[in-house]
């Protein structure tokens, strides 16, 4: 080990051209690797939709739900399901056990799925498996507006959307706020008992029209379409005009605007957005994964001023949840922390050490950090709220091992030694004992490591 520190004392040309060249290469590093507020997450559990058009909750049960049960079975680290079976929809939701390999599990998961889509009755649209069912949005913009509808502000926010998702880097954006619209059919009950008609056969009648049929698939070895007529019912005058009845004695037809109302309205289980009073939709924005969310924020309020400037002044673009603003901020209070604690290593050790020593004791902060994200880089850890907090706990420790050895190095020469003996001898009497404390607190870390389960 003495050999080694008296090496890199002695080339000191050679080891300071290390030292900037890992300083450049940390900082190259820590501009362009990946950043995000929170760590990746994948839940071990995966909900599994599969539509049967017209088929009863005991019919979908017995021959989709019951299928796909047996199957998720046999997915490696199965724990448990969760099954729902109702009209036309079966939804099975898979739970993996706490220490399951998710990633291989979600694998085996689609293949067997794939194949037993094949086996499920005729009708049956493609199975649904969603494996990322704890992903939530990293960008929320609202775009509202007082004189405008909910559908006029979803039409414009659908032409801003399509430009968003050409962003490098986002996975989609949707929007969300548009008010669905339902078919309302107003019945005159008066008129309905002239005729002897009942509201569950206007019903059933109306159903019917409306019903696709299955016709069946074509396929072949790798591929399978699934053929339906759809139903004739297509507008509003469609319906109005559809034969309820046809009469016995002359053979007039009874229509169904001639015992009822039919109208478009918004459906009663719509939820309504409002910004600050106004009418608004949301476009919400899903980043990729292994990306500098701060790099493409920036690209999102490029397209979003360009935006700005060719639509009317009383449209509005605010932001309700942004995260590279706030991994921005995390990230610059961690800078901030970082020049808080240079200022005061120099100013303490001033006080008891002199100017030079505490000036070479505060290179060592930014120099091990830069390695740091080196380090971090190679290893694919990402910059986020718990590898920030973890680079805080560090900078502390970094701090007490460079004041102990520069006292060290100080101490010998308060002896008389020269300064090539004193920083060989100083490094190496502390060295062991700084290793040694370093790996007492990486110790003190290590259970997290060893924890099951999601945490």
């Amino acid at each position: 080990m003495k050999g080694y520190i008296r090496a890199a004392i002695v080339s000191r040309k050679t080891t300071i051209f290390f030292i900037v060249l890992s300083m450049i290469f940390g900082i190259y590093n820590y501009i362009y690797m990946p950043k995000q507020e929170t760590p990746d997450f994948a839940a071990p559990y995966a909900k599994i939709t599969v539509v049967y058009p017209g088929a009863s909750p005991e019919e979908v049960e017995k021959q989709v739900t019951d299928p796909i049960e047996d199957v998720t079975a046999e997915v490696p680290g199965y724990k448990s399901v969760q099954s729902y079976s109702k009209n036309s929809i079966s939804i099975v939701v898979l739970e993996l056990d706490s220490g399951a390999d998710i990633e291989a599990a979600w694998t085996v998961l689609k293949d067997k799925m794939s194949t037993l889509e094949s086996e499920l009755p005729d009708g049956v649209t493609s199975v649904d498996v969603n494996t990322d069912i704890t992903e939530t949005a990293g960008i929320i913009i609202s775009l509202s507006g007082e004189n405008y509808t909910y559908n006029q502000l979803a039409d414009i926010a659908s032409d801003i959307e399509k430009e968003l998702t050409k962003v490098d880097g986002i996975s989609r954006f949707d929007v969300v706020g548009k008010q669905e619209e339902t078919v309302v059919v107003k019945v005159d009950t008066s008129k309905l008992n002239q005729y002897g008609l009942t509201l569950d056969e206007i019903s059933q009648i109306i159903a019917a029209q409306n019903y696709e049929l299955p016709l069946g698939n074509l396929s072949d070895d790798d591929t399978k379409i699934n053929v339906t007529a759809a139903g004739s019912l297509a507008t509003v005058s469609d319906i109005e005009n559809l034969i309820i009845s046809v009469s016995a004695d002359n053979g007039s037809s009874l229509r169904l605007k001639d015992i009822a109302d039919v109208t478009k309205e918004y459906a009663d289980s719509n939820y309504k957005i409002k910004q600050n009073g106004e009418n608004a939709v949301l476009l919400t924005g899903y980043f990729k994964e292994d990306e500098n969310i701060v790099l493409i924020g920036k690209d999102v309020e490029t397209v979003i001023q360009s935006f700005e400037k060719t639509l009317p002044e009383d449209l509005k673009f605010e932001e309700v949840l942004f995260q590279p603003g706030n991994v921005s901020r995390s990230i610059n209070n961690f800078l901030l922390n970082l020049v808080e604690a240079l200022i005061l290593v120099i100013i303490t050790v001033f006080l008891g050490m002199g100017f030079r020593n505490a000036l070479i004791t505060s290179i060592s902060i930014p120099l091990s950090i830069t390695l740091s994200f080196s380090v971090m880089a190679l290893l694919g850890i990402k910059i986020h709220q718990i590898s920030i907090s973890a680079l805080i706990i560090a900078l502390g420790m970094l701090v007490d091992n460079a004041v102990v050895v520069t006292d060290a190095i100080q101490v010998h020469l308060d002896r008389g030694a020269s300064k090539l003996d004193a920083c060989v001898n100083g490094v190496r009497e502390v060295n062991i004992p700084i290793l040694t404390s370093t790996l007492t607190t990486v110790g003190s870390f290590l259970p997290l490591l060893l924890l099951t389960g999601t945490a």
